[in-house]
């Protein structure tokens, strides 16, 4: 392992021993030490019964990865599936039954809610037991104490026994205390969940500077959103084994058509260079047209299939270079051509996304699908209107033509995962830049500007004038 590299996993794998029942539980090793003395078939036959009293849970199965210095790496997957397991194979809490793992360096770690401190010790008092355990003196922890408090902001309970507290006030203190004490490497499984939103902003600010400082993150979340942000590496784990590894968004993106296709949508497979080609003739200058590599990691069942896209001014001037200002009034406009024939009511849905893959706009007919009905190589245009209230900054639009199959008549409308089938998703569809606002800047990343209004309220008995 290079000097580089803080924690390197190789093959790790853990086993859960499941006893058949309790008496075997006993009887198992009984008979597995029997079968040590007594030779031949008698011996053989021993074993056999000791292998048949239980079986091997795989909480953790083959897993190999690194994370190198200064490095966040995300871990997702479905409740169930190692992540917890994995981290506590990382922190130390538990031993591997197969493989090896090297970890260099002080670790802290935020796993289960309020692991690692005493109940019945205040605050601070567990400020500086969890200093001890990292191997921070006393007098050390003196030092960090007043930032851990400023920090962690829940007043004077700092003074009360932690048993006393709420979660959020806990993984307040958690947090602040393992970000405090200049760790090496921090691994958080899923803390920040249970915190309100100004303090989770406030928790994401520190990390993102921790980072910045050298600090390698272990970052388990269900958020993809924020894998995707803080994350440059991630990790797939499904049924305890490694799905997937490598780029964070790349491995997000596979994960997230996995939540779906769990959820009852249907998906269909990517398209091959040779689908990608138009199957009509090429579109006039009139036409709308997909710009080059919109097709890259396109997926769908493609019984329709969005065929060209626009990006305008609501009056209908182009903006070829896609640079618009702040609120502008826009037309989204879009080609979609039926690849077989096809009856039946559609959505389309839009996301917009930041440079670091944050959605911070959705668009979509929620109020109700449109019913169509196209034979085979026709061709419709589907419209949205809308305002950009977004900061300066560069964004991508990422577009979905979804068939919805009603549940009952009396539920026509209903939209869920399981009637909805997506006939064509095109990540990354258009590139567009938002231009500075002036003179004041929109804090965003989303703005609504309103009006002001104002109305004077005369104090009570003050006399008019």
């Amino acid at each position: 392992m290079d000097s580089e590299t803080l924690i390197s996993a190789r093959n790790l794998s853990k086993a859960y021993r499941i006893w058949s029942d309790p008496a075997q539980r006993l009887l198992g090793p009984l008979l597995a030490e029997a079968a040590r003395w007594v030779p031949g078939s008698a011996g053989e036959s021993l074993r056999k019964k000791a292998h048949a009293a239980y079986r091997d849970f795989y909480a953790l199965h083959d897993v190999s990865f690194e994370l190198r210095r200064g490095e966040a790496i995300g871990i997702v997957g479905r409740n169930g599936a190692g992540k917890s397991t994995l981290l506590q194979l990382i922190a130390g809490t538990l031993q591997p039954s197969a493989g090896e793992i090297q970890v260099r360096g002080r670790v802290a770690a935020l796993l289960e809610l309020g692991a690692g401190f005493n109940p019945d010790f205040t605050g601070r008092e567990n400020v500086f037991l969890s200093g001890a355990v990292l191997g921070l003196s006393k007098a050390e922890m003196e030092k960090r104490f007043d930032s851990v408090a400023a920090f962690a902001d829940i007043g004077e309970f700092i003074e009360q026994p932690v048993k006393t507290y709420s979660s959020g006030m806990m993984m307040r203190l958690a947090f602040a205390v393992n970000t405090c004490v200049d760790p090496e490497i921090l691994i958080v499984d899923e803390a920040l969940s249970v915190g309100d939103a100004p303090f989770q902003a406030k928790c994401f600010r520190r990390l993102r500077q921790l980072i910045e400082n050298g600090v390698s993150l272990l970052f388990v979340s269900h958020d993809l959103g924020t894998v995707r942000s803080i994350c440059s590496r991630a990790l797939w784990l499904k049924n305890g084994r490694a799905e997937m590894w490598g780029e964070a968004k790349e491995v997000a993106k596979a994960y997230e058509k996995f939540c779906w296709a769990e959820q009852g949508v249907t998906l269909g497979e990517p398209l091959t260079a040779a689908e990608k080609a138009p199957t009509s003739a090429a579109p006039s200058g009139g036409e709308l047209a997909l710009p080059p590599g919109a097709g890259e990691g396109r997926y769908g069942t493609h019984q329709m299939e969005i065929r060209g896209v626009a990006l305008e001014l609501c009056n209908g001037t182009p903006v070829p270079d896609h640079k618009f200002d702040f609120g502008a009034e826009v037309r989204l406009r879009f080609a979609i051509e039926a690849r077989t024939a096809f009856k039946g009511k559609i959505r389309v849905g839009v996301r917009v996304k930041t440079a670091r893959q944050d959605v911070v706009l959705t668009i979509s007919n929620l109020d109700g699908s449109a019913s169509v009905n196209l034979q085979s190589g026709h061709r419709l245009e589907a419209r949205y209107e809308f305002k950009l209230p977004l900061a300066h900054g560069h964004y991508t639009l990422m577009a979905a033509l979804f068939a919805i199959t009603p549940l009952s008549e009396e539920h026509a409308e209903v939209y869920t995962f399981s009637n909805a089938t997506i006939l064509d998703c095109m990540e990354n569809l258009i590139a567009f830049e938002m231009r500075p606002r002036h003179p004041i800047p929109a804090v965003g990343p989303v703005h609504t500007n309103c009006p002001l209004e104002i109305s004077l309220h005369s104090p009570a008995g003050a006399s008019q004038s």
